[in-house]
């Protein structure tokens, strides 16, 4: 059985009919599922040279497909966090804290991963990190 290939979480896999586009997440505003309006500009003139028959109204739905798969996975996301909250809360705190690590490493700006791992951090005595990492979170909630 042939191994699905390992996708990279830079990116966005968006698909549009058969055409299959690899969107970067630095193209969306900060921890948003929206595209910054330059961005979107960049995607469909790159589009347009690549495929020259995509009508203007088949990029801007693009567009919408792109902003789309991005909330999908941060919806898909934040059900996760909830799950680590939960482990959280019945004492499994080296799991909430690999599972909030797991978050980071997807989503950096993620201000709720942050905080679950400073909590977690602290509950195993790694109170040090842990403070280091509620301020971080508190830093970036600030931001928003």
């Amino acid at each position: 059985m042939a191994e699905e290939p390992k996708r990279n979480p830079n990116f966005i896999e968006v698909s549009h009919g058969h055409l299959l586009v690899n969107v970067p997440l630095t193209a969306y505003e900060g921890t948003t599922y929206h595209i910054k309006p330059e961005e979107a500009e960049k995607l469909k003139k790159m589009l347009a040279s690549r495929y020259p028959w995509l009508t203007q109204n088949a990029l801007k739905v693009f567009i919408e497909e792109a902003e789309q798969a991005m909330y999908d996975r941060i919806r898909s996301r934040l059900g996760y966090m909830e799950k680590a909250r939960h482990e959280m809360h019945v004492g499994n705190y080296q799991r909430a804290k690999r599972m909030a690590e797991r978050q980071i490493e997807e989503l950096p700006d993620d201000a709720d991963a942050w905080y679950v791992l400073g909590e977690a951090m602290c509950k195993l005595g790694e109170t040090e990190e842990g403070f280091v990492a509620l301020t971080k979170a508190r830093s970036m909630a600030k931001k928003k």
